[in-house]
């Protein structure tokens, strides 16, 4: 197992995209596709407004919470990469109140500056209603999300069985955990950036856009 992935990699990405999509970003099926998923929009621009990190930073000071946990419910609400049940969870966890505020902070630390505590500390502030099956809200879709949508550049989205799935088809070892870890977040994330630093027939603006064209292959 390799820790990267090749030009030739990438490539073969590029041919069995285009091979579905012959037209490229600009395919017709593809901006079809890309319709189904305009709340994606709606999502991100919250992270400019209710959920900027000078609204959390407001939130916190001020120990007002309820307009930023609205937003969360919003964002998550709106986020095609969370499953239902994965909604589900987050909206139970949320409705213990004592967790509205360590949520906060955690949340306010984790986009501020993504390192391997503020990671490990989101993930531990989501487990903190586990003994309820029903609102175990820390899953790879929803940590990843708050941080994939907030900074596309970036961040990106691990959706657990996909991604196994393509890092598998690459040979690339992402260390995979069930439970989120930033070890493994790290590793994606170097994959999908190798794949726009080599990809020469697909320009993507983001790394969401470039997952979904990866995903495509698997």
């Amino acid at each position: 197992m390799s820790s990267s992935i090749s030009k030739a990699q990438v490539a073969q990405i590029e041919q069995d995209f285009l091979l579905r999509f012959p037209g490229g970003l600009q395919d017709p099926a593809w901006l079809a596709l890309g319709k189904k998923h305009r709340s994606t929009l709606q999502a991100m621009a919250l992270f400019d407004t209710a959920l900027s990190l000078p609204t959390l930073a407001a939130a916190i000071a001020q120990q007002r919470y309820g307009e930023v946990i609205e937003a969360c419910r919003q964002f998550v609400g709106r986020c095609t990469t969370i499953s239902t049940f994965e909604k589900i969870a987050f909206r139970n966890y949320l409705a213990f109140g004592d967790v509205h505020e360590p949520f906060i902070r955690c949340l306010h630390a984790l986009l501020a500056r993504c390192d391997a505590a503020s990671f490990d500390d989101f993930v531990d502030v989501l487990l903190l209603c586990r003994y309820d099956k029903n609102a175990n809200a820390a899953k790879w879709p929803l940590v990843t999300a708050f941080l994939a949508y907030s900074n596309p550049q970036q961040h990106v989205c691990v959706k657990p069985t996909t991604i196994k799935k393509l890092a598998a088809r690459l040979g690339v070892d992402i260390a995979y955990q069930a439970q989120p870890a930033y070890q493994t977040y790290q590793r994606v994330q170097a994959m999908v950036a190798q794949f726009r630093q080599h990809s020469t027939q697909l320009v993507v603006d983001n790394n969401i856009t470039a997952q979904a064209v990866m995903y495509c292959t698997v």
